[in-house]
């Protein structure tokens, strides 16, 4: 009689692969099998984790710099993990290439997050360049990761895969995060997260640590997605969504927002837009723009108070840094998607003589875009200067920038409405990415193109004396 692991190898992927699992979490640091041959790979992946007090240092930025954008690592589970893993290695015992590939996979992209301190510390004392030293760590987990079957390395490797996309976009290769977020969504795939939680035998706890991930990794896809014109990976009319529980963290009695609130949220966003007509494929038209600003509007009205767009509540600001960041960042994405549909009555030459639905919302595809750009810039401003690389707030500003020199270019008749103010929110675009252009990739990418864009502008001489552009 045939088993489900001869259908598995058939390429089939049946209702129940998961083993049952312990009430209990248990440490995903070391190898559930008996000691044995040691792969070449995780040799080298073992040798290249740098001595502990550099990893120590590298695992806090990342926990304290960086999760809290996504919050893909669930902090408390991570350091117990980590501080096994060491434990692990010093006793000789058998570790887990998963769990060696995403302890690289951090170090790799928080030494890329260091400030100038903490590089060259790194730099003297590893008698190494940071950039190499964090291309070496990328490297060396992506030829570990390569060894690790479909399906084998559990929610772990998932983890692994989902922060070698950030990898990518933090190093401005928006093509190869895409396909790098590809993987990550077909090894969840394979173990069933895009299915209801109830039919993985698996703890409570990680129940809810593989909603997160689903969660987030859709997020990822359908942002990504419309920004870069592509399909999106996941078809949500064939999965099941599971919000994350969101008071997991939060102390008993207030209202303080969990860190994985704006992931649940734009969750919720994607899938609401994914219904309207044309969004899956990539297509977002003019006709479409007031169903977005109603789902928009919609959306906001959920938002727990700290997150308001008007009179939010600023109780937690202070003793937690990723409310404002995440208020912030969710105020950017409600009006980058928003813009989407608009984008396209701006390149329209519009004749007053010839009305056409383009031409009418051309004013409020100027309006929006200013508005993507005032969130854009107030992100970064919270973020900088430790988060700087933080890739969302500068690619959303040059994405919308790009558009409105587009805009000024195809206005050949100068009937372009709001054209002074489109001038002077590109300017605004340029000295954001010019300032960070010197310490992130992606600034120096989207300036030196948008630079090459708005020179191509055929302004006035009163325009010119603006001095919006270069």
């Amino acid at each position: 009689m045939a088993s489900g692991e001869d259908f598995r190898m058939l390429g089939y992927l049946p209702d129940n692969l998961l083993k049952e699992g312990p009430d209990q979490y248990q440490s995903a640091a070391g190898s559930p099998g008996p000691q044995g041959v040691v792969s070449s790979e995780l040799e080298n992946a073992i040798r290249t984790i740098p001595p502990k007090p550099y990893t120590d240092m590298l695992v806090q930025h990342f926990l304290g710099e960086m999760n809290e954008q996504y919050y893909c690592l669930y902090p408390p589970t991570f350091l117990h993990d980590y501080a096994a893993w060491w434990s692990g290695k010093a006793s000789g015992q058998a570790l887990a290439p998963e769990f060696t590939g995403l302890l690289l996979q951090v170090c790799a992209c928080a030494t890329l997050y260091l400030d100038a301190e903490g590089k060259q510390r790194l730099e003297s004392e590893l008698g190494g360049n940071s950039q190499t030293l964090a291309e070496q760590y990328h490297r060396t987990a992506t030829q570990l990761s390569h060894t690790i079957g479909p399906g084998k390395g559990g929610l772990t490797q998932v983890q692994q895969l989902f922060i070698n996309a950030v990898w990518y976009k933090t190093e401005a290769l928006f093509v190869e995060s895409w396909h790098a977020l590809g993987a990550a969504i077909h090894e969840a795939q394979e173990l069933g997260m895009h299915r209801s939680s109830t039919k993985a035998k698996v703890s409570e706890f990680e129940r809810e640590m593989r909603r997160r991930i689903w969660c987030l990794l859709y997020t990822w896809d359908w942002q990504m997605s419309l920004l870069l014109s592509r399909p999106f990976i996941i078809n949500s009319n064939y999965c099941s969504f599971e919000l994350p529980n969101v008071r997991l963290e939060a102390d008993a009695g207030t209202d303080m927002p969990s860190p994985v609130t704006h992931i649940a949220l734009q969750c919720q966003l994607g899938q609401a837009i994914s219904k309207i007509p044309g969004v899956m494929s990539g297509v977002l038209a003019p006709n479409q723009a007031i169903a977005i600003q109603q789902e928009i509007e919609r959306w906001s009205d959920m938002f727990p108070p700290a997150y308001r767009r008007t009179n939010p509540d600023t109780l937690w600001d202070h003793s937690h840094s990723y409310v404002p960041m995440q208020r912030h960042q969710l105020h950017a994405v409600g009006y980058m998607v928003m813009f989407m549909p608009l984008k396209q009555c701006l390149t329209i030459d519009a004749d007053p003589s010839k009305p056409s639905l383009e031409s009418s919302l051309q004013p409020t595809a100027v309006e929006c875009a200013t508005n993507v750009m005032e969130s854009a810039r107030l992100l970064l401003a919270h973020l900088l200067p430790g988060s700087g690389k933080f890739h969302f707030a500068p690619f959303l500003i040059f994405d919308t920038a790009a558009f409105l020199c587009s805009a000024v270019i195809h206005d050949r008749s100068r009937n372009l409405a709001h054209r002074a103010k489109a001038i002077e929110t590109i300017g605004l675009g340029l000295d954001v990415l010019e300032h960070i252009s010197q310490d992130t990739k992606t600034g120096a990418t989207c300036y030196s193109v948008l630079a090459r864009l708005a020179s191509s502008m055929p302004l006035a001489p009163e325009e010119k004396a603006l001095d919006m552009c270069p």
